[in-house]
């Protein structure tokens, strides 16, 4: 990971995030291969804000089929990106998620939640709004609730991940745009009849 320019969080074992005062600060992310002790029997989270050359960030699909459906009627035919030549995915074995992972060749944005009701259905994930990294769970570390492993999916590999296609991009700036004019970081939708 260090040699393709991912940035590091030490997570412990059988959590889904760090807990070390300071963790999402630069300085503190694991970028070589000397620091890797740090990680020693440890879960490994990605820093998507300090990743280089560029950032990386998650489209995260807390419900795959809602947030696909959320894609379509915004006019991005996701499916593309999901089964696309140069994929890269984190899947964590539950079902109806999946992570697809990305390059910011335009820099950092704040990351977004995509709402149904009260439900989370999509974020978009890479950075606060104050430009402090978030992180995504990299495998092999273990699930807390599933108790396996995360493992890479998608037909691409994480030593080359792609850049964030321009309509997911613009996309994700249209969220951040109209939110900052009404409710900042979330946007819902009215909740799907049961």
């Amino acid at each position: 990971y260090c040699h393709n320019g991912l940035c590091l969080v030490a997570i412990p074992k059988g959590m889904k995030g760090p807990i070390t005062e300071g963790w999402n600060l630069r300085e503190n992310g694991i970028t070589n291969v000397e620091q890797l002790h740090l990680l020693d029997g440890s879960n490994v989270g990605l820093a998507h804000a300090y990743s280089e050359p560029y950032p990386t960030c998650a489209v995260d699909f807390d419900d795959l089929l809602k947030a696909k459906n959320w894609f379509q009627k915004n006019g991005v035919e996701i499916n593309r990106y999901i089964h696309a030549d140069d994929a890269v995915q984190i899947v964590s074995g539950k079902a109806n998620r999946l992570k697809l992972l990305f390059r910011l060749k335009a820099g950092l944005i704040p990351s977004q939640v995509i709402k149904e009701g009260a439900k989370t259905i999509l974020e978009f994930r890479c950075a606060t709004r104050k430009g402090l990294t978030v992180q995504d769970v990299l495998p092999p570390s273990t699930h807390p609730e599933t108790q396996q492993p995360y493992t890479w999916g998608g037909k691409g590999h994480y030593s080359q991940i792609p850049v964030i296609p321009e309509e997911i991009l613009i996309l994700w700036k249209s969220l951040l745009a109209t939110n900052q004019k009404t409710k900042p970081m979330i946007s819902s939708l009215p909740e799907s009849p049961k």
